[in-house]
Formats: structure tokens, sequence, C-alpha cells
């Protein structure tokens, strides 16, 4: 084995400039600085940087260079050390104080082998451990640290190859994830749509028309025929569980598990995000998961309290803490999936969070009676069902977008780990690179 040092004679960092966000980017003459998002997970995103001001503009150093790696020196402590490989020059593009770009050495390798050798979980973990700070949330390593990691001694066209394989692999899981993106917008754009313009009414044959006539209302302009409501309308009761004490582990056959509150993320219900109870608590339980419910989360970090989803299936063996409610849906005639959709609705999002309180800056709470009383459109049954059936296949398609996603995110780790130490030896004189 070698280390770092081996490959990069210095990791040179940037200066820290006044810089400001900005949507459209840099215009001629202008420079940016990047941020420590900039890098993640072997990527480099050079649309991740603020705009230096004038006066700053003669202070900036170290500009973004091609095949090169960019370390994030100081993070948080699950960031802390990431980096990202840089394909090509960005000359008006600066590096921040909190960032690194290594400068190669003389000797034969490859910057983009080195790089998927940054990320392999064995050398994250010694990047963690060496970590040193006193506040919890930021964390620093040091350049002798990156540079005295070990590094495996692979001749130069086996690092080639490995690169060109893991890199296949990383281009397809672009491809991907521009897929999911833009899939995600045209389902923003859809809820929008539909739930301000509607998608009509039916005629004699069942087809739809389109509505042609609207009205102003508090939610903005609708069809005629809508009226407007408040969720409660919609809402017999919020039921909550209760705090048990649990172990941060998924629960065996015979046991039973507490949902946390991440179990519900845009819209998409985790069963698998569970702590199970312990012996002694079981008989404390409440709220059973049940099927064809919403759930909510009502305390949560301020950009994710309100999160909802909708189950799809009954969990007898998980069950809910104080911190999420699930809606036991009224009489009045609805589609509970076009609720759980109109929940994920920007407007609804926008509602609850100016409606939670909170002293603490990381934890905020949203009141049955502020949830309850957020407006909405009341739409007949049969095109909130439609509207519900148009949502639900775009959710398909993401939902298979992320399966696909998460299929090469394991086939990655499972070559990284194979490839990267050796254990698979990949053929050089095939020009496919296989193993």
């Amino acid at each position: 084995m070698g280390v770092i040092g081996d490959f990069v004679t210095a990791l040179q960092a940037g200066v820290s400039v006044n810089a400001f966000e900005t949507d459209s980017g840099c215009t001629e003459g202008e420079l940016g600085v990047l941020k420590t998002s900039a890098v993640l997970r072997g990527r480099f995103f050079a649309e991740q940087y603020k705009v230096v001001v004038a006066e700053d503009m003669g202070r900036v150093a170290t500009s973004v260079v091609g095949d090169r790696i960019i370390i994030s020196r100081m993070n948080t402590p699950a960031l802390v050390g990431e980096s990202g490989y840089v394909t090509k020059d960005e000359p008006n593009l600066f590096l921040p104080d909190r960032l690194w770009q290594t400068e190669p050495s003389d000797r034969p390798h490859s910057q983009r082998w080195l790089s998927y050798w940054l990320q392999h979980p064995g050398v994250r973990r010694l990047i963690a451990a060496s970590a040193t700070g006193t506040s919890n949330s930021m964390k620093n390593i040091s350049k002798e640290t990156v540079l005295s990691l070990p590094v495996p001694r692979t001749p130069l066209p086996e690092q080639q190859k490995i690169a060109a394989i893991l890199t296949a692999v990383d281009d397809k899981l672009d491809v991907i994830f521009r897929q999911i993106k833009a899939t995600q917008a045209l389902k923003q754009g859809l809820m929008q749509a539909l739930f301000s313009r509607g998608v009509g009414t039916q005629d004699t044959t069942g087809r739809w028309i389109q509505h042609t006539e609207f009205k102003d209302s508090e939610l903005g302009t609708i069809p005629a025929l809508w009226d407007v409501g408040v969720i409660a309308d919609y809402v017999s009761a919020l039921r909550s569980g209760v705090s048990v004490n649990a172990e941060d582990r998924m629960h065996g056959d015979d046991e039973i598990g507490v949902l946390k509150v991440s179990c519900v993320l845009r819209g998409g219900f985790y069963p698998n995000c569970h702590k199970t109870v312990v012996p002694e608590e079981r008989e404390r339980v409440a709220e059973p998961v049940l099927q064809g419910r919403i759930i909510v989360s009502r305390a949560n970090t301020p950009a994710l309290v309100g999160e909802s989803a909708y189950v799809n299936s009954a969990w007898p063996n998980l069950f809910l803490p104080d911190k999420l409610w699930q809606i036991e849906p009224s009489e009045s005639p609805h589609s509970i999936k076009w609720l759980s959709f109109y929940l994920q609705s920007p407007f609804v999002r926008q509602e609850i969070s100016k409606a939670a309180t909170g002293t603490s800056g990381s934890m905020k709470n949203i009141s049955k009676p502020a949830f309850l009383s957020i407006r909405m459109p009341l739409v007949p049954l049969a095109e909130q069902e439609h509207i519900a059936a148009i949502l639900s296949d775009v959710t398909s398609k993401i939902e298979a977008l992320n399966s696909k996603q998460n299929h090469f995110q394991t086939l990655k780790r499972g070559l990284m780990q194979k490839l990267l130490t050796g254990e698979w030896r990949v053929k050089i004189d095939s020009p496919t690179g296989t193993v």
C-alpha cells in the first residue's frame, strides 16, 4: 500500500470572499465561488456556486481545473471529506477556503481512479474518524490526514480500466437522475394545474370535457363547479401513537416496530424506517398502520414538518409514535388518494410552514387545529378520482426510476468494493474493461 501523497503533491485551497445567490448564474465578466455542496459522492456539480461581489473579484484564488479532485475539508460530520472529480476546466469558478483541489504528482496515475478510491467506504470511515472540531454540526480534516490515507499500488493500466468501468455506471446514474428530476418537475406542474383548473366533467359517454367557467376564490381562480373548504371537511380525526423506548434496528418476526418521522418523505411511505419496541413497552404502543390511510409528520425539521404519505398496505406490526398522525377519513365522499396528493402540493406545504411553531430552529410543530383549517378545493368525487389516477401514474414512473437508480447504486458499490481492492482484476487487453 502507498498513500494519497504518492499521487498528490499539494491540496490547494481558495479564499473566503463575499458572494451572493442568483438563479441566473454568472453573466459575462462575473466570477463564481463554489459552495461546499459542489462535491458529493464523487461527483462535481459546477452549478453549485455563488456570484462573487465586484469588490472581491480581485481576491479569488484557485480556479477549477479539469482532471483534478475537489475535496471538502470542512463540512457536517456526514459530509466532511466528500469529494468530486472535475472533468473539465471551469476558469470562471473558484474555490472557497473550505474546499481543496488536488495538485497531481508526476507519478503515473489516474486522478479519476483516485477519486473513486476516496469514495471507498473504508476510506470514508478513516476520514470520519480523523475529523476534528468541538461543534457537533461542523468538522474539519487536515491536509496531513488526507495525504496520509492508504491507497493500493494499482498499475496505471488497471487504474484506467477500473475508472472506465465505474465511470460507465456513473454515466448511467446521471441519465437516471436527470429522468427523475424531469418527471418530478412534470408531477409538480401537473399538481399545480390539476388542483387549480381540474380535469373537467364527464359527458354521457364518459369522455372528460374541460372546465370552461371559472370563478375567483380564496384559493385563486378555480372552476365554477368547485367550492372552497378546509382539510377538516375530509378528516374526522388525526390519530397519533405514543412515545415508547425502542432499539434502532428493524424488528424481527415476533417483534413490533415504532415508525420514525423519516418514514414519510415527498409522498412516499417507507415502512423500513422504524425502530424495534423493547419488550417491556409492547403493551404501550398505539395506532397501528392501516391500509388506505395518510400518515402526516406533525413534528419535524422546518423543511419536513407536515410531510405526508398514502399507505397502500396495512402494517399490523408497525405503530405510530407521538410525532406522527394517521388520518381517519370523514364520511364526506372523497378520494383519500386525491387528498394525499393535495397535501403534497406546494400550497399546502407553504401553509404548513407558515402555521408551524416552535422556538427551536431545528424542530417545528403544527397543531391539529392549524392543520385541519388549511383551505382546499372541494372537488366532485369523480374528478378527484381522475386527478388521483393521473398523479398516481406519474408517481409510479418516478418510483420505477428510483428503483432503477437504487439498482445501479448497489451495482456501483459492489464494483467499487471488488475492483478497487483488487478482489476482482480487470482484463487489460479487453477494450470494454471487463473483469
